[in-house]
């Protein structure tokens, strides 16, 4: 019975979905100007990127983060992807969406990602934009 509903659900969501570019890291290496007290000469390396189908929601752009002196405008979206998927995304190094960079697990502060299980094997994550715009 659960195995009907969720095909059902899938087949249904097909027409809906887009695809988000997961890059994982494929290895640290120390360039010959490494200073650990400056933080420099670290060259991160990453796979080529791995495409996820999943239902996007784009968060109004205007969402607000607050600050110490005030407010400041970012966006969001919130990702709906099979089980099997979110393990990719819980790892991943780097996420984009429309040519945009969002926070990614390792990397978010406070609640920058959360993630909550949702019925019939579906996963919901909520990603900040990085940066400033």
């Amino acid at each position: 019975m659960d195995k009907n509903i969720n095909n059902q659900i899938n087949r249904a969501l097909n027409g809906f979905k887009d695809t988000i570019w997961v890059y994982l890291k494929s290895a640290n290496s120390i360039e010959s100007n490494f200073d650990p007290y400056r933080n420099t000469g670290r060259l991160e390396s990453f796979q080529s990127p791995i495409p996820v189908k999943a239902v996007v929601h784009q968060i109004s752009d205007t969402g607000l983060i607050a600050k110490e002196l005030g407010l400041r405008t970012t966006g969001a979206i919130e990702i709906i992807v099979d089980d099997k998927d979110a393990s990719i995304l819980e790892n991943a190094s780097k996420i984009k969406y429309n040519e945009k960079m969002y926070t990614t697990y390792h990397k978010a502060l406070g609640s920058r990602m959360m993630i909550s299980k949702r019925p019939f094997g579906m996963t919901k994550l909520m990603c900040f934009r990085e940066g400033n715009s």
